[in-house]
C-alpha cells in the first residue's frame, strides 16, 4: 500500500491510499478511508490532481490537521454513501500497513 498527498493546484484535497489498484481517500467527516473510484480514475487516467507519495508520519499529520472536511450540505449525498460504507478502512490500520515506508 502506498500513501499520497493529493492536491488541486496548491490546495490539499485528499490523503489517499493505493492498494492493489484500488484508491482510498480519507474523508475527515467520517474519520475513515473510503474506496474512491473517481480518484482512482484520476490517478491512472485523467490527472486533474497532482499526487505526491508520502510516508505514514506525513499522512498522520495531514489527517490530524491538513485536510478540510466536506461541506455537510453541498456534499450530503456523497457523505451519506460514505457513512453507510461497511468496507471503510480505519486510518490506524492503513497507516500501520505503511509505517516502514518513507518516500
Amino acid at each position: 500500500m502506498k500513501l499520497y498527498l493529493v492536491k488541486e493546484d496548491e490546495q490539499v484535497v485528499w490523503v489517499a491510499a493505493l492498494a492493489h489498484e484500488t484508491m482510498y481517500g480519507y474523508v475527515p467527516n467520517t474519520g475513515m478511508f473510503h474506496d474512491n473510484n473517481a480518484l482512482r480514475n484520476d490517478f491512472y487516467l485523467e490527472r486533474h490532481f497532482t499526487y505526491q507519495e508520502i510516508g505514514s508520519a506525513e499522512a498522520r499529520r495531514l489527517i490530524a490537521d491538513g485536510v478540510d472536511a466536506f461541506d455537510e450540505t453541498e456534499d450530503d449525498e456523497a457523505l451519506s454513501e460514505w457513512r453507510a460504507d461497511e468496507k471503510a478502512l480505519d486510518p490506524t490500520e492503513v497507516l500501520s500497513m505503511t509505517a516502514g515506508f518513507n518516500p
